[in-house]
């Protein structure tokens, strides 16, 4: 298995062509199991200026919430309209996602996602256990951690680790941008931007970039990622390291964003994996 880490970034103005809160809904849900299955570490949000867009609560708030393992869900997010239909979209099932257990059933230096809570004064981590367990470190009441479970015969233990200390896939976290021009000027990433304007992209186009964090950049459903570029005086072809057409010859007159970001990490991810000559 490759070892780059891969970001996705898609614009503010993402459910422009959703207009109900349901449409919107199933959309992120589509975009959050797609960027589950390809093992995305992080999901950018940034502005597109040629819209005045107001879903930036919501992308955040579903995505966000579709990658909280279930049995924290209640606890972390109240009854929200946002969230109004959320119960209805398919889950994803990423390894965080553990099942709620007994105690008993925990095993010795396991790791799971919790939720730290204060009780009498003391603070403990909600781990979809039976019952909280004692937290060892210095942390708000209410902060979205994960966690090494210690267990030494009955008596119990967690501390916080980061994500990076996790083997395995652990989830994608969503942050805003407050522009792609200091996105882009980021060092640590190999930009690949989709356009129909690109060249077809070949398996060994990545090779250099097995080891690297790589950011896919995508457009709004209505603007390709050109204009959005422009709007920020940035000119694409000179400042990106990669512009592909992920798909050459498409029957249809668009592929809708949530179609791009399933289809372009399929091919990305076999790419990178890809052991033959």
């Amino acid at each position: 298995m490759n070892t780059a880490r891969i970001s996705v970034s898609i614009p503010d103005s993402c459910l422009s062509d959703s207009v109900s809160l349901i449409a919107k809904s199933q959309k992120l849900s589509q975009i959050a199991r797609a960027c589950s299955i390809f093992r995305v570490n992080k999901i950018f949000i940034y502005p597109d200026r040629t819209i005045n867009s107001h879903d930036n609560h919501v992308i955040k708030t579903i995505l966000e919430y579709l990658d909280t393992p279930p049995y924290l869900r209640k606890n972390i997010y109240p009854e929200m309209r946002l969230l109004k239909y959320a119960g209805t979209l398919p889950p994803i099932k990423s390894p965080h996602h553990k099942s709620k257990i007994h105690l008993r059933d925990v095993r010795n230096d396991e790791y799971r996602v919790g939720l730290v809570v204060k009780t009498h004064g003391k603070l403990y981590v909600d781990v979809g256990l039976d019952r909280p367990l004692p937290f060892e470190g210095d942390l708000r009441e209410k902060s979205k951690i994960i966690v090494r479970i210690k267990r030494n015969r009955n008596e119990y233990s967690c501390r916080e680790v980061q994500k990076n200390q996790v083997t395995g896939y652990w989830g994608y976290d969503v942050k805003f941008v407050p522009s792609l021009f200091g996105l882009l000027r980021n060092d640590n990433y190999k930009v690949l931007i989709t356009s129909k304007e690109g060249n077809f992209f070949r398996l060994n186009d990545l090779n250099d970039s097995r080891r690297r964090e790589i950011l896919i950049l995508f457009g709004s459903p209505k603007i390709g990622v050109r204009k959005i570029l422009e709007s920020e005086k940035i000119d694409f072809r000179e400042n990106l390291d990669y512009t592909f057409n992920m798909f050459p010859y498409q029957g249809t007159d668009t592929v809708r964003l949530e179609e791009a970001v399933l289809g372009t990490l399929s091919i990305i991810n076999y790419s990178l994996n890809y052991q033959g000559t």
